[in-house]
């Protein structure tokens, strides 16, 4: 018997309970730079910003999980780690003050579950950032490093040129750093009454030596089983469930690229929730599903548009509607909020605070909307196919199609979603992209007023076209892009007349542009719920290079004009689809 399978026989009532509890929205959001924004110590200004949203008496988070740092420093009154070398943690701690304490209690007051979530493998110093200080324990062990991109010059998130010469990521395969990791864990777990920790993956990979993380497996899942061993020794000594999550890859080949055993920490309960993926939109629920079966384990897709799928950052509601509807009717037990907006600008601006997301009154809708979840799925939506990429940009998380060899990680990257995609010159020849739609379209007790498919095409060849003979140029993204945002590049007017597209071998043939967009009317007999098959080709005998960059299915059930926006520049300026 394995220790897994030991550990999951003293499983207690109270602590399947605890896994069971309803738990439909996780709200994970990195509290440190927000806490640090606040220049004078007013316990009651933080705790009034912190929790706005979550007191809305309409809003629904169901628990919180609080995450302080990248793992690498404390600024609580840590044993172990250095202090954090940043004002006004050292003020706050000269006065006694434990932020992390604080905000467990005041989560607790609100009968809120809370979790401490931690970065396994941060990289406070793999980013080159002011006023960072060196790591202690990774300049007296050097060969506990993994070195990744060495050498790459870059420009850093304030402006300046660095050549990334960090001092390593952690390395999971060696003894030390896995006993050194689980000292920390245990210290948190024992000074502080959290309901459980999360171990965050995504900061970040690779944990395992780069080219042989698969080879290495076995040396992780023995670090879980630690940390899993350790938290219920705990759990025994305070008489109450400690819980354990991991927040990892989007589907199962990416967890083999990364190292991680997923199907024997499920196997042997190592884990009580699976957080999946970052910022990606495409989560192989069906999988994880099937995997955990029998087990007692839920499953929470994160929803990252801070950071973002590319093409997607601070996305309007349709589409944060359209994500989370496909999700829940696929069966996953909630989903988890990651860095969303957690009080008004204005609130954080009355306390000289950092505005923390761009995004924070959709946010604030959305928590709304979770209350009345079966409400939310009548709402207009739009959904959209994913591409590839994203995150805090090339300097960080490099775009999938220029990778460094070897490659390093495969969280993060979103590198199998389909676009951008390249038509085929054969104009009998569909290039092919799936869709997922799990609203019931033909559903008659909510009819649908109108579904649109919104196609948006590049045309890299070398055509001198003038820009007045050319769509209006459109905006693909805003971040992750070494430019700071990416264009596409108009076709020729006229364009839409030799674009075809086919849902589901279904001929669209109502087409018009809306904004450098193709816009093609639908209907809703064409969709099936769940996964559908787009056709898109040229029928132009003219030698081009047309890629599609963005797809979307906009449903509406109001009646009124979906707005989507794109953002053209920092002052977001946005525009209207307004064909139904």
């Amino acid at each position: 018997m394995g220790k897994g399978l030991e550990i999951m026989h003293k499983f207690s009532g109270e602590h399947i309970s605890a896994v069971n509890r309803d738990r439909k929205v996780i709200s994970n959001f990195d509290a440190l730079p927000a806490a640090s924004g606040l220049k004078i110590i007013n316990i009651d200004n933080l705790i009034q910003s912190h929790f706005e949203y979550f007191d809305d008496e309409y809003t629904r988070v169901d628990s919180v999980w609080w995450c302080w740092s990248e793992g690498n420093q404390a600024n609580w009154p840590s044993r172990i780690l250095p202090f954090m070398d940043h004002a006004p943690y050292k003020e706050w701690s000269s006065k006694g003050i434990d932020p992390v304490q604080i905000f467990l209690d005041e989560t607790k007051n609100r009968g809120m579950e809370t979790f401490f979530t931690y970065r396994i493998n941060g990289a406070d110093n793999d980013i080159p950032m002011p006023k960072v200080a060196k790591i202690p324990m990774k300049e007296e062990h050097p060969d506990w490093l993994i070195h990744t991109h060495q050498g790459n010059k870059y420009v850093d998130l304030f402006g300046a040129s660095v050549t990334e010469d960090s001092n390593g990521k952690w390395n999971f395969a060696i003894q030390g750093v896995r006993d050194y990791k689980l000292s920390i864990l245990k210290e948190i777990a024992e000074d502080y009454d959290f309901d459980g920790i999360d171990l965050d993956f995504a900061r970040g990979c690779p944990v395992l030596p780069p080219e042989h993380q698969w080879e290495s497996r076995e040396l992780l899942t023995e670090f879980m089983r630690s940390v899993r061993s350790m938290l219920q020794s705990v759990s025994e000594k305070r008489g109450r469930p400690f819980l354990l999550s991991a927040r990892i890859p989007e589907d199962i080949v990416g967890c083999h690229f990364d190292g991680i055993d997923i199907e024997t920490w499920v196997s042997e309960q190592l884990l009580d929730i699976i957080v999946l993926g970052v910022r990606s939109y495409d989560v192989d629920v069906e999988s994880f599903r099937r995997m955990t079966s029998g087990k007692n384990i839920k499953l929470y897709p994160s929803l990252d548009e801070c950071h973002t799928s590319d093409g997607y950052y601070c996305p309007p509601i349709e589409v944060l509607r359209g994500v989370l509807c496909n999700w829940f009717k696929r069966g996953l037990d909630g989903f988890q909020a990651f860095n969303f907006g957690y009080a008004s600008n204005e609130t954080l601006k009355k306390f000289g605070m950092l505005a923390h997301n761009e995004n924070t009154q959709v946010h604030l809708q959305l928590l709304r909307e979770m209350n009345d979840i079966e409400s939310m799925f009548l709402k207009d939506k739009a959904f959209v196919v994913q591409r590839r990429g994203g995150g805090h940009g090339p300097s960080v998380i490099p775009n999938p199609e220029d990778w460094y060899t070897p490659r390093w990680n495969y969280i993060n990257t979103n590198m199998l979603s389909q676009l951008p995609v390249r038509l085929s010159e054969n104009e009998n020849v569909d290039s092919i992209v799936t869709v997922n739609v799990y609203d019931d379209l033909m559903d008659e007790t909510n009819p649908v007023k109108g579904i649109t498919v919104h196609v948006l095409l590049s045309d890299s060849s070398d055509g001198d076209i003038s820009e007045d003979d050319c769509l209006e140029r459109v905006t693909i993204a805003t971040m992750a892009h070494k430019d700071g945002r990416l264009y596409n590049i108009p076709l020729p007017k006229g364009i839409e007349r030799d674009i075809e597209v086919r849902v589901n071998n279904c001929l669209l043939d109502n087409v018009i542009v809306c904004d450098g967009w193709l816009v093609f009317k639908a209907k809703p007999e064409q969709f099936a719920i769940g996964q559908n098959l787009i056709g898109i080709n040229s029928t132009a005998n003219i030698e081009t290079q047309i890629s599609v960059e963005k797809l979307e299915v906009h449903v509406n059930y109001s009646g009124a004009p979906l707005n989507m926006h794109i953002y053209d520049s920092p002052k977001k300026e946005s525009w209207k689809h307004t064909y139904t």
